[in-house]
């Protein structure tokens, strides 16, 4: 007889290659043979809109043919994710529902009163919210059924998160902590004799890391979840995730470099401030100047992708989550139609105006299409198209903050359904995990809470996932300066924990260390870091300065002396050019005094940039102490290079600031070369001219380039 597993592998044969077959299998393989449970779960480990679920699924199914009654899947708390879930378990099991081997019921929604002994010898799928009444419902399913208690059940805590782990705070308790609800209402269940395995799915692993290591509760003591065994969701080469956006985003060569758009905080202030001012001059106020390209640059970028496809089947998205309340996505609304009706205006009656704004659109796009084989269409094509989406109501906006309003919307792939040519949606949390949108390529992000949360705010990266290159050509990332710095900061821990996590060093993968105000370094739990503080290092990160603005020509000009000084402790020449060994405390001097030389303030609206000095100075001190070469102790390579003419901004007419001083194909290459113990520091003396956005003086930029050995650490200025 046929498994399961194959005939629905025969019915999905597309949706899974040779790479997902094998996590499957393996997956299923270790939840036989190993014991799993709430404190030491199966870990299915994915990014963020990477096909977990697809995973998942197909875990579900091979678990039938290996002797398992009754998968359980715990969705995180929210109707619609709960109801998208069922629909998409409902398309796939579809023909084995309609063959009568499989039935799959919401534990709320649709499950019989009474299961009758025909109903309960099949096998049994439910969907289950991950909230108290819920949990409820599937333990009274065992007080109920004795012959549950002899089942062999896989239980699926999907979107798991530092809270279904096992751990949550409780402010009725004196200790402020108590076992999560999941972890107890599966153990009602194992009570009742059922066999369980438990496999939680996830993209982010640093929650492991984020538990306190023991902890007294009522008298009891409790140890933080390590997982039985982790299997990694494979990764496939159109795959845009973190990397794309935070490490991509430092080389001139990539597309990536030109994503990011800096918003300043008070246009952000203004999207949350209600104001008929705004209204009355949508066109030409200053504090939304960013808002108005963003929208523009959207319809421009998704004119040339139609231009570029077949218009009829090519459709566009663009989020706007800036703001949680109900209150603040009307007013968005409002301030998004009023713009498209300005634009539409001048679409009818003042077309040379649409059209130059249209063209100041196009040139900020062709940096980044011209690092691809992608065509720019003709600029009047552009325009043209432009004009028919704003004429011909090709343009839908939806404001999604609830429920209702999201699942009116959601297709039965999990996806927001994309019902007009370009689509806008303004919400907050509700457009979070699980929630998938196709050809994303404008993300408006502000959410900027006191202290950032890494599950919360990765999370929210609706612009990961599967994407095609000519998308990415006209994809942009607006978001402030202070957000973009701290989710790139997450971004690099997640990803130093994920790679400990392949190599099988979960528990010592990763150093935490605190810099003190002093600049010394000592350990830290990782509980205990505050991450928007926090740098991170590993072979060949590269650490340098950005956003800076010099100081008055006179004083740059007494400080570079006093580096040049020092500098010719080591070589004759300002442009030596072969490395050189340099004492630490040396390059510290350096670094200090290049410090000095830059200014961060509201005039150069840079204040959100400034150079944390002090960690790179702890950086090199931790890189070069403790090593086994005594030659090398307490000395890096020092590169230096002059005349360099790099611009302060990625653009002529602005935009984010400038971090690719070092050329990628011959500075970064011969830094590599060398640090492989020791890091190595370049020192790239820039003109500074003004027409590129400096103040007419020379100055020195650092570039500081972690060693190949480097053990992956994250270094803390702050701590909770």
């Amino acid at each position: 007889m046929i498994s399961l597993y194959e005939q629905f592998l025969g019915e999905h044969n597309k949706d899974y290659d040779s790479d997902y077959r094998k996590c499957i299998e393996n997956t299923v393989a270790d939840l036989v043979i190993n014991e799993t449970d709430v404190k030491k779960p199966g870990m299915l480990l994915g990014k963020i809109q990477s096909g977990k679920t697809r995973i998942y699924i197909g875990i579900i199914a091979l678990a039938f043919d290996k002797g398992y009654d009754m998968a359980i899947i715990l969705t995180k708390g929210t109707k619609v994710l709960t109801e998208q879930t069922y629909q998409r378990l409902d398309k796939v099991f579809e023909k084995f529902i309609d063959d009568d081997y499989v039935r799959l019921y919401d534990i709320i929604k649709n499950t019989p009163e009474e299961l009758s002994p025909y109903i309960r010898s099949k096998k049994l799928i439910f969907v289950a919210k991950k909230q108290k009444d819920n949990l409820n419902h599937v333990v009274d399913l065992f007080e109920k059924y004795d012959d549950f208690k002899n089942k062999k059940i896989l239980i699926i805590d999907d979107e798991a998160d530092y809270a279904s782990i096992g751990f949550k705070r409780d402010p009725k308790q004196p200790d402020e902590v108590s076992i999560a609800v999941i972890a107890s209402k599966i153990d009602h269940v194992r009570q009742y004799g059922a066999k369980c395995s438990f496999l939680q799915v996830t993209a982010t692993p640093y929650s492991l890391y984020l538990q306190p290591e023991t902890f007294i509760l009522n008298g009891a003591e409790y140890s933080p979840v390590r997982p039985a065994f982790t299997e990694l969701v494979p990764i496939h080469e159109n795959y845009i995730g973190g990397d794309f956006y935070f490490e991509k985003s430092e080389d001139p060569s990539s597309p990536a470099f030109f994503l990011h758009v800096d918003v300043p905080d008070v246009e952000l202030q203004a999207l949350g401030r209600i104001d008929q001012r705004y209204i009355n001059n949508i066109d030409t106020i200053p504090k939304l100047k960013i808002f108005r390209q963003a929208i523009l640059d959207f319809i421009v970028g998704g004119a040339i992708r139609r231009l570029q496809e077949h218009p009829q089947n090519y459709k566009c998205s663009f989020i706007i989550h800036t703001e949680t309340s109900k209150d603040k996505h009307a007013w968005q609304l409002q301030l998004t139609s009023e713009y498209l009706r300005k634009l539409q205006h001048y679409a009818r009656v003042d077309e040379t105006t649409l059209n130059d704004l249209v063209c100041d659109s196009v040139e900020r796009f062709k940096n980044s299409m011209r690092l691809t084989e992608a065509t720019i269409p003709p600029l009047l094509s552009i325009q043209g198209e432009v004009r028919t989406a704003l004429l011909k109501g090709y343009i839908g906006i939806n404001k999604i903050n609830s429920d209702q309003q999201i699942y009116a919307l959601i297709d039965k792939k999990g996806q927001l359904r994309l019902e007009n040519p370009f689509n806008i949606f303004i919400g907050g949390q509700i457009l979070d995990r699980g929630i998938t949108v196709e050809n994303l390529i404008c993300f408006f992000y502000g959410r900027n809470p006191k202290r950032f949360q890494l599950d919360t705010v990765l999370q929210h990266s609706r612009m990961y996932g599967y994407r095609s290159i000519k998308d990415l050509c006209v994809t942009r990332f607006y978001t402030s300066a202070n957000i973009y710095s701290a989710m790139k900061k997450m971004h690099y821990i997640d990803s130093s924990l994920r790679e400990a996590f392949m190599k099988g060093q979960q528990e010592d993968g990763v150093i935490f260390l605190l810099v003190d105000e002093t600049g010394q370094v000592k350990h830290c739990a990782p509980n205990k870091i505050l991450i928007s503080s926090t740098e991170t290092i590993r072979p060949y990160r590269r650490l340098l300065p950005r956003g800076m603005q010099t100081r008055s020509p006179s004083y740059v000009k007494t400080k570079n002396c006093d580096i040049e000084n020092i500098l010719g402790k080591y070589t004759s020449t300002i442009a030596n050019p072969e490395p050189f060994l340099m004492n630490t405390t040396d390059a510290i001097q350096i670094l200090d005094s290049i410090a000095q030389t830059y200014e961060y303030n509201e005039t150069h609206k840079n204040k959100d940039y400034e150079w944390d000095v002090l960690t790179t100075k702890a950086v090199i001190k931790k890189l070069t102490t403790g090593l086994n070469k005594n030659e090398l102790e307490g000395k890096l390579y020092c590169i230096v290079r002059s005349n360099r003419n790099s611009s302060r901004t990625k653009e002529s007419r602005g935009g984010a600031y400038y971090d690719a001083p070092d050329d990628g194909k011959v500075d970064r290459p011969l830094a590599m070369k060398v640090a492989k113990e020791i890091p190595c520091l370049m020192l790239l003396k820039q003109n500074g001219l003004e027409e590129q956005g400096w103040r007419s003086t020379e100055f020195w930029w650092p570039v500081l380039v972690c060693p190949e050995n480097t053990k992956t650490s994250v270094f803390a200025a702050e701590t909770i």
